[in-house]
């Protein structure tokens, strides 16, 4: 038994002595894989960061560009809504003098006078516009106030032509 006993010792020693230097061998395989996957992160790091300031710049940018376009774009917008609600007062305009011929001299007034705040803010709106916008104050006042009393053989013809001439100029400026 001395001798079986000898020989599993010396077999276990001999596999213990075997997985020690498998031990050893993986334990510097890691430790290279290791190195290296530092290295790697390292390289990557360094590549990423500029190419993320860049990358944030280019973002910056195209960001500003896009609200300048946007800005731009609701700027249009808002003054063609304008042209358009001059082209809607000319129509009210229009529906004012309807009452008028029709003889519904205190309608045709309340309608007429309903086109003097749009005018006056048409006025501010197109500054190059203004004095003649705002001129028309005058002329509104007293078509309202002859309409209202009943006299009414004046047709708002001055209005409606100096409107259409200022639609007229804006649409030459847009081109």
């Amino acid at each position: 038994m001395n001798t079986i006993s000898h020989i599993l010792l010396s077999m276990l020693l001999v596999l213990v002595t075997y997985l020690v230097v498998q031990n050893q061998q993986l334990r510097t395989e890691l430790e290279a894989i290791s190195t290296t996957q530092h290295r790697v992160v390292e390289v990557l790091a360094e590549t990423l960061t500029p190419l993320a300031t860049k990358i944030d710049a280019i973002n910056t940018v195209t960001s500003k560009i896009g609200k300048e376009a946007d800005d731009a774009t609701n700027q249009q917008l808002a003054t063609l809504q304008k042209r358009l609600d001059l082209y809607k007062l000319v129509g009210t305009l229009n529906q004012a003098n309807q009452l008028r011929a029709e003889g519904k001299g205190a309608e045709a007034a309340e309608k007429l006078t309903s086109t003097k705040k749009p005018i006056w803010q048409a006025g501010e709106t197109f500054a190059a516009h203004k004095a003649k916008l705002q001129g028309l104050m005058g002329t509104l006042d007293k078509l309202s106030a002859a309409w209202k009393s009943g006299d009414t053989s004046t047709a708002p013809d001055a209005v409606r032509k100096t409107l259409e001439a200022v639609l007229g100029e804006l649409n030459n400026e847009q081109k």
